[in-house]
């Protein structure tokens, strides 16, 4: 009973080591063992190379997101003259936003309501 976990811990151990092996996350005594290993153990070479085609596809997949990136800004780019459009419509809004967007304001909008009731409790009595 006790084998077949021993085994199955020695399988995910050469997958990991496989997985360094590749990143290249080994020490070069190691990585040249490992390399000695490939070449005689087809088990652990099939690993290497489905590690291999993996980051391969990752790396290719990441290609085509950066490529995406650069495209969208030079859609930002094209899209500079619809922002000088924008702002010239709302632009008469901007200070009413800022205000509303403002704790500063907002607080001392709260302390004069307040100083103003305090002035007409007082006043009244």
């Amino acid at each position: 009973m006790t084998l077949p976990d021993r085994e199955k811990r020695s399988g995910l151990k050469d997958e990991v080591l496989a997985g360094e092996y590749v990143l290249g996350a080994l020490t070069a005594d190691a990585s040249a063992e490992l390399a000695k290993r490939v070449k005689t153990d087809r088990q652990f070479a099939a690993m290497v190379r489905r590690w291999q085609e993996n980051l391969a596809d990752t790396q290719r997949s990441d290609h085509r997101t950066f490529s995406s990136y650069i495209d969208a800004s030079m859609d930002h780019a094209v899209r500079r003259s619809d922002d000088k459009l924008h702002r010239s419509i709302y632009g008469r809004f901007a200070i009413v936003t800022a205000l509303w967007n403002s704790v500063r304001f907002w607080r001392l909008t709260t302390s004069a309501a307040l100083l103003w009731a305090a002035v007409l409790l007082f006043s009244v009595a």
